[in-house]
C-alpha cells in the first residue's frame, strides 16, 4: 500500500475514533510528509464533514472551532498558492495533533502523552503584554501596571496607554522645541512584547526581550532613527521627505513608507531583515542593498549582506500571535520557546538535530508546545519550575 492510500485510511480510521495507539503515531508521521496535493485534500475533508470534530469532543470545543473557523476563512476565498497551504497544512496538523493527543486523555487503555502527568503539574503560562517606557529624562514606568489613559508627557506630546494595551504618542501643542533630542526607550521583559504608535504614526510591535530607542518626537527632524536591540515589526508611516531609518548592531535600514520585519537578537547571529512590502536599502559594514518584498537581508560576521527569498508568514507568525515554523531545527526554536515563556531550556549531551513543522498560538501553556514537538518520538521534555531539560 502506498504513503498515501495509507495515510487516507489512517485519517478515515482516526475520523471514526477508530484508531490504535500506533496508527495515530503513523498517522503523524505522514502527515508531516505528505504532499502539498495530499494535504489539500486531507483539509478539505475535513472542513467539509460536520462529523469530523467527533474525536476532539473534550470539553474545549471552542477551540478546535476557532481553529476550524479559520480555516474556512482561509481557503474558501484565496487561491491555492504554496504559501496558503503551508499555512493550511501546518494549521491543520496542529488540529490532528491536538485532535489525538485529546483522544489518548479520553481513553483509560490507552498509553500516556509523552509529557506525562506529573510534569504538567510544572507547566509554564506564556508571555503577555508587558514593557517599560523609559523617558528622556530618566523616569521608568512599569507599562503592565498601568490604567489606560494618559500615563507621561515628553517632547511636546502626551502618552497614552489605550484600552487595547498599546503605547500612543499624540501631539499637544507645535512650538515645542529641544536644543536636544529628546529619546524615550521602549523595553519588553522575556516574556513580554508591546506595540506602539510613534509620534510620526509609525506602528511598531516589539517582541520579548527587545529594546527600541527613539524620539519623543520627530518634528524639526531630517530623518526619522530609532535603535533596535531584539526584534520587531514596522510598519512606518510614509513621508517621502524624512526617510525612517532602524539601526541595529550590524545594519542600517532605510525606508520611505513600508512593512518590514528585522530581527536582531544577539544570540541569533547577524540581524535580518525581512520586507512585506514597499522597498528598503540595508547597508552593512561592508556592502549595501536594496530588497523587495518576500526577501530577507542577512548581515554576515564580515560585514557583507547575504538576500534570501523566504516565506513572510513565517517569520511574523510571532507578531500575528503564533508559533509557527517549518522545516525548523530544535536549537533556534527552543530560543524562542525560551523568550516567550521564561524559561531557561537545557540540553542533554545526545539531543537529536530534529527539525519540525508546525503552528500553535503563543497563548498557550508550554505543556502544549512541547506536546506537538514530542509528537515526533524522536525528543522529550521535561519541566522543572522555569527551567525546560531537553534528552533524546
Amino acid at each position: 500500500m502506498g504513503a498515501r492510500d495509507n495515510l487516507n485510511k489512517l485519517y478515515e480510521r482516526f475520523l471514526r475514533n477508530e484508531s490504535k495507539p500506533e496508527d495515530i503515531r503513523r498517522l503523524m508521521e505522514l502527515f508531516g510528509t505528505a504532499d502539498d496535493q495530499t494535504l489539500q485534500e486531507l483539509v478539505r475533508k475535513q472542513l467539509n464533514d460536520p462529523f469530523a470534530t467527533a474525536p476532539y469532543n473534550t470539553g474545549n470545543n471552542e477551540r478546535y472551532d476557532r481553529v476550524f473557523n479559520n480555516l474556512k476563512q482561509q481557503i474558501e476565498p484565496a487561491k491555492p498558492t504554496r504559501t496558503l497551504w503551508v499555512k493550511i497544512s501546518v494549521a491543520a496538523s496542529v488540529v490532528l495533533l491536538l485532535g489525538a493527543w485529546s483522544y489518548y486523555f479520553l481513553r483509560n487503555s490507552m498509553p500516556r502523552p509523552v509529557i506525562a502527568e506529573h510534569r504538567i503539574h510544572n507547566d509554564v503560562k506564556p508571555g503577555g503584554n508587558k514593557a517599560y517606557l523609559i523617558l528622556s529624562d530618566g523616569q521608568s514606568i512599569a507599562l503592565a501596571g498601568q490604567r489606560s489613559g494618559l500615563i507621561g508627557k515628553d517632547a511636546g506630546n502626551s502618552i497614552v496607554k489605550t484600552a487595547d494595551g498599546q503605547l500612543k504618542y499624540v501631539k499637544r501643542h507645535n512650538n515645542h522645541i529641544d536644543k536636544e533630542i529628546p529619546l524615550n526607550t521602549l523595553q519588553t521583559p522575556v516574556g513580554g512584547y508591546y506595540k506602539v504608535v510613534l509620534a510620526d504614526g509609525t506602528k511598531v510591535w516589539l517582541n520579548a526581550a527587545s529594546q527600541l530607542r527613539y524620539p519623543a518626537d520627530f518634528r524639526n527632524m531630517k530623518q526619522r532613527k530609532v535603535e533596535l536591540k531584539g526584534e520587531a515589526y514596522f510598519e512606518v508611516a510614509k513621508d517621502s521627505a524624512h526617510p525612517f531609518i532602524v539601526q541595529t548592531d550590524d545594519q542600517q535600514i532605510s525606508v520611505l513608507g513600508t512593512h518590514f520585519n528585522v530581527n536582531a537578537y544577539h544570540d541569533d547571529g547577524g540581524s535580518k531583515t525581512t520586507l512585506l512590502e514597499g522597498s528598503i536599502r540595508a547597508a552593512g559594514k561592508n556592502a549595501q542593498a536594496i530588497i523587495k518584498p518576500g526577501q530577507q537581508v542577512i548581515s554576515s560576521s564580515t560585514g557583507k549582506l547575504n538576500i534570501d527569498e523566504v516565506d513572510t508568514e513565517l517569520v511574523v507568525a510571532w507578531k500575528n500571535d503564533q508559533f509557527m515554523f517549518e522545516s525548523e531545527p530544535v536549537r533556534p526554536l527552543m530560543k524562542a520557546v525560551a523568550r516567550w515563556y521564561d524559561v531557561e531550556v537545557i540540553f542533554g549531551a545526545d539531543v537529536p538535530d530534529v527539525r519540525f513543522n508546525g503552528a500553535i498560538s503563543k497563548f498557550e501553556n508550554i505543556s502544549a508546545v512541547l506536546k506537538i514537538l514530542e509528537s515526533t518520538g524522536k525528543i522529550h521534555f521535561e519541566v522543572n519550575g522555569r527551567k525546560v531539560y531537553v534528552t533524546k
